[in-house]
């Protein structure tokens, strides 16, 4: 216990600090950070799952999309994936690195309502992976959140939360070596509450996540990973003005602050504390542009002397755009400042950028093609990471319980040679999959 009690007096002060800056923050933006969580869940339940733009795969397809089962003022939306791939590069390392034959099996359940005024929404999936001929890389990942809609007169207030078990594999980037994929779970709580006076807008909002991390091996060496464990803490405050029906001009600010709950002995701590600023525009009703484009400026300080306050130019952007009905490009770009897993070092500069084209080749043959770009750039070591990523699917819609699709992903990555990194490098990595999935 004696212990822990620095760790709680740096989060008294972290919180302190964001308690008078969001007073102070009149220009944010009322996402509250949800891209990372978004990519777990699907659209239905607030707080989790927005996608930005409607394109050729995600659009309604009354004959071919799964009805529900209606439970009173409830829809269920239960459906399977069953898929079997070949992994050319498990360990994500040098050419002579083993492939593997997988199998995996998606479990998942949707749960909305259908009311007239506010909402309910949940899900519960589960995501489980076997390397037949890598069995230890195997791993079983699930998640579940719960989320709802109040309308208090014409305000909407909006609350969430999610649990995730998860795993990070040595191929992600800024991943560890480690023999096994790394368990982590993540827990997050968050609220909103908009209030819209005629073309102008303001939304709160303040959202609380904790990250624990358990033990691994790295080259047969045990080694914890408690020094990762953190909780963040984000205020914003969302100001939004439509100059026209279909445009709308965004003023972004966003206060940060991240805790580490066990830091490492005799290390520095990694404690920090960050103000975003981003000026934008978004277009969300156009059926043939959708856009939301954000730009702007982070500055991250720490409280290690260790650490020098950095700060850099951010960017969010996703633009949708439609030249026919049949084709969808969709363009998204982040540019953002995040925790590394490296010990010693307290963050990095994380730039990414993917670009996907989907096709409806006939109204039950969907193909896609996409390309991504991704760099980091590490604060401290003068280290970094970047890779490359090119994918193609198709999908067959055989009726509306029944769907299966072939994808291929390419993915070269390449790591740093400072000696202060200990990342897995170079490598190339090439993922098939065929998958079948039932819906009802």
């Amino acid at each position: 216990m004696v212990g822990r009690m620095p760790a709680r007096s740096a989060w008294f002060r972290i919180g302190g600090r964001l308690g008078v800056g969001v007073l102070v923050c009149t220009l944010a933006y009322g996402g509250l950070r949800a891209e990372l969580l978004s990519e777990y869940f699907p659209n239905g339940v607030p707080g989790y799952g927005t996608a930005p733009g409607v394109t050729v795969a995600s659009r309604q397809r009354p004959k071919f999309d799964p009805a529900g089962v209606r439970a009173g003022g409830f829809f269920l939306r239960p459906q399977v994936e069953e898929g079997l791939g070949y992994d050319s590069n498990v360990f994500g390392s040098g050419p002579r690195s083993p492939g593997s034959w997988l199998a995996g099996t998606r479990p998942s359940l949707l749960v909305a309502s259908d009311w007239s005024r506010n909402s309910i929404g949940a899900y519960v999936g589960a995501s489980d992976l076997r390397y037949l001929d890598q069995p230890r890389q195997s791993f079983t990942d699930w998640t579940a959140s719960l989320g709802g809609t109040m309308s208090v007169g014409r305000d909407l207030l909006t609350v969430a939360a999610a649990h995730l078990q998860l795993h990070q594999a040595r191929t992600d980037l800024d991943a560890l070596p480690s023999d096994t994929p790394i368990a982590y779970r993540v827990n997050d709580v968050r609220a909103s509450y908009l209030v819209p006076w005629g073309r102008f807008s303001v939304t709160p909002s303040l959202a609380f996540t904790t990250y624990d991390y358990a033990a691994t091996t790295i080259f047969g060496v045990p080694t914890s990973q408690a020094y990762r464990d953190r909780d963040v803490l984000q205020g914003a405050v969302t100001t939004r003005y439509q100059v026209s029906p279909q445009h709308d001009l965004l003023m972004v600010g966003r206060l940060l602050g991240v805790n580490y709950t066990a830091p490492q002995p005799g290390q520095p701590t990694r404690n920090s504390t960050g103000t975003e600023v981003l000026l934008g525009m978004a277009n969300e009703a156009n059926a043939v542009w959708q856009y939301r484009v954000l730009v702007g400026w982070v500055m991250r300080a720490f409280a290690a002397s260790q650490y020098s306050t950095h700060q850099a130019p951010i960017a969010e952007a996703a633009v949708t755009w439609n030249p026919s009905g049949v084709t969808t490009l969709t363009a998204t770009l982040t540019r953002s400042i995040e925790d590394a897993a490296q010990e010693g070092i307290a963050a990095y500069t994380h730039t990414g950028g993917r670009l996907v084209v989907d096709h409806e080749a006939r109204r039950n043959l969907l193909l896609q093609a996409s390309a991504g770009l991704q760099y980091a750039d590490y604060l401290q070591g003068g280290g970094h990471a970047s890779g490359f990523s090119l994918g193609a699917g198709a999908t067959w819609l055989v009726n509306r319980h029944m769907r299966v699709s072939a994808t291929y992903d390419f993915t070269d990555q390449r790591g740093t040679s400072s000696p202060t990194l200990q990342t897995t490098g170079n490598y190339v990595r090439s993922v098939g999959l065929i998958t079948l999935r039932f819906g009802m």
